[in-house]
């Protein structure tokens, strides 16, 4: 996602209270991550993982997930939020649901 212009502080403010909210017991979340441009100071993006989809389902469902939605939605730039839903194939630095580790 992009910022709008002047508003990029926002947006990390805004990202990174998920991560807060995440670390208050959110059940099923393998892995989560926010990060920012190096080259583009405005653009930003988030990775995540779930243990299953009723865990991404009860994630988004919640009151303070749609009020960070609110929040965030003046603050980027209409049109580049881009979602992707894709399976691990290849992980670090956590095991896989079901046990085993990644490959």
């Amino acid at each position: 996602m992009r910022a709008v212009e002047g508003k990029e502080q926002m947006v990390q403010e805004v990202l990174l209270s998920n991560v807060q909210r995440i670390r208050a017991g959110e059940r099923g979340n393998l892995a989560f991550a926010v990060h920012r441009s190096r080259q583009d100071s405005r653009e930003f993006g988030l990775y995540e993982t779930w243990v299953d989809l009723a865990a991404v389902e009860e994630h988004e469902s919640g009151a303070d997930f749609k009020a960070y939605k609110e929040q965030l939605r003046p603050l980027v730039e209409s049109g580049s939020v881009l979602f992707g839903d894709a399976e691990p194939l290849a992980v670090l630095g956590y095991p896989f649901p079901g046990g085993g580790e990644a490959r």
